[in-house]
């Protein structure tokens, strides 16, 4: 299945998500929790066009190109490390999407059918850097949606590793 994103979605994202949010950081048993309301986004240097992006990490949010009312669609969340981390391996990653109107969610996790995580089968590690959780949904009707909810994922440097929660949404247009 080929899957790309519409024109403007990555600047519309960037744009939604930069609009702030509060951010708490503790340390507990040598590793970083971060947690966060709202991600923030750069959109100048390595950062523009990504739906997330931080100093070690960033989070590309890929939608289908033809997605069909009534017909089963995905959103992509790709996850990339960079510098000298890589993605955790012993790590449970968990997208929970928010409840919307005119969707229904395909999820397999216990949790709910909103719930996407590595234990259901929905994250796949693409290599030490990289791997992609994916969202699967139905539009009920034509027109536009948005789906969102909280990523949780972790990166690893040989010092640490980061414990992250991030909002994240995208823009699903269903024909």
């Amino acid at each position: 299945m080929k899957v790309e994103t519409f024109p403007g979605f990555a600047l519309a994202v960037a744009l939604a998500l930069a609009a702030g949010g509060n951010s708490e950081a503790s340390t507990t048993g040598g590793e970083s929790v971060h947690t966060h309301t709202a991600s923030r986004t750069s959109l100048t240097g390595d950062c523009a066009g990504h739906a997330v992006c931080t100093a070690n990490f960033f989070i590309d949010a890929v939608v289908p190109g033809g997605c069909a009312a009534q017909a089963s669609c995905s959103v992509a969340l790709k996850l990339v490390a960079t510098g000298d981390y890589h993605v955790n391996d012993e790590y449970p990653y968990r997208f929970k999407a928010e409840e919307v109107s005119g969707v229904r969610f395909e999820g397999a996790d216990g949790a709910g059918k909103n719930v996407f995580s590595k234990l259901a089968g929905d994250w796949q590690k693409s290599d030490a850097k990289s791997g992609v959780m994916n969202v699967k949904f139905v539009p009920l009707e034509k027109g536009t949606v948005t789906i969102a909810g909280t990523f949780k994922l972790s990166v690893c440097s040989p010092e640490n590793c980061l414990l992250e929660q991030r909002q994240i949404s995208a823009t699903v247009v269903a024909k």
